[in-house]
């Protein structure tokens, strides 16, 4: 049985985004593009993605893309934010800066990066106290025309946070004992349910990555049920995108080559072999004797095959 290694899904293609990771893009000679980790060798170029690792010519290298980190990034967007010049506010006039601190914020979110992401939200609301989703970003909360933390604004109300949410000391009580609310039985069965749909998620999406064509449409087939059953019209849109992307990762993964290196040894027995008579100082009889010899060729190559494995 054939099997080629797979790459995994682009986080892109799921609206997904990785925390810090680099993904530099190695542009083949061939018009071929594979995004991953490249280490550049004296002659050869290693190319690593989810497992996959391989080794390619530096002469089939066409162009190697670096890509920021996830924190060069940041740090790159934040310098930008930094230099932008105070504007001139005309009375009652809000300060654009804050809006870009904020988006900046949610980008970090996103990223991973919590630390940034905290301190963009209080720039913006330094420059704008009134910018309510910078707010809602800190925990706060608007209660009587004014900004205060959600946890103060709850505990005074007599409420207490967890898992199911800001609940009653009761409630708390029961979910304590075991007892579930109403509210946190309909909780757990949103849950259950979203459960249901992540596994059959994860069941379409291995099979949209077989190496089989066959088991690929099966795959197809099984994303476009997943979407209509979670109602989601987009990602049903994106399907044959998602197809499509694996399509392209097996044909690129079929036509890639690796570096072989082949050491080895040929020995053989050089004929005739030669033989000279000696009487060993005259104390015996003539002795015969026989001197074989050796030819020993090395060779070491390097050789280019396809990249795939094959397991019986």
């Amino acid at each position: 049985m054939k099997q080629i290694l797979v790459l995994p899904l682009c986080a892109a293609l799921l609206g997904a985004s990785a925390a810090a990771a680099r993904a530099d893009e190695l542009v083949l000679r061939n018009g071929r593009t594979l995004e991953g980790k490249v280490t550049e060798g004296a002659d050869t170029v290693t190319y690593e993605r989810s497992g996959l690792t391989m080794e390619i010519r530096r002469d089939e290298v066409k162009e190697i893309r670096r890509t920021p980190t996830a924190r060069e990034e940041y740090a790159r967007r934040a310098a930008g934010l930094a230099a932008a010049p105070a504007p001139v506010l005309g009375p009652g006039e809000k300060d654009p800066r804050a809006e870009g601190h904020h988006r900046l914020g949610l980008w970090c979110a996103e990223k991973g990066l919590a630390r940034e992401a905290r301190e963009q939200q209080e720039k913006a609301i330094a420059l704008d106290p009134d910018h309510a989703s910078a707010r809602r970003a800190l925990g706060y909360m608007s209660v009587d025309g004014k900004w205060r933390l959600e946890s103060d604004v709850m505990a005074e109300r007599g409420l207490v946070k967890t898992a199911a949410g800001w609940v009653t000391p009761a409630e708390a009580e029961k979910l304590a004992a075991g007892t579930p609310s109403a509210k946190e039985r309909a909780r757990q069965e949103r849950k259950a349910l979203d459960a249901g749909l992540r596994k059959s998620l994860n069941r379409g999406l291995r099979l949209v990555a077989d190496a089989d064509p066959a088991v690929r449409a099966k795959g197809e087939e099984a994303l476009l049920a997943w979407a209509k059953e979670a109602g989601d019209p987009d990602f049903e849109a994106r399907v044959p995108e998602v197809r499509a992307y694996y399509d392209r990762v097996h044909e690129e993964i079929a036509s890639a080559r690796a570096l072989l290196t082949v050491r080895a040894q040929l020995v053989t027995l050089k004929r005739p072999i030669p033989r000279f008579t000696t009487s060993l100082g005259a104390a015996s009889s003539p002795v015969t004797l026989q001197l074989p010899e050796l030819s020993v060729v090395s060779v070491n190559t390097t050789a280019v095959v396809p990249l795939e494995i094959d397991e019986e």
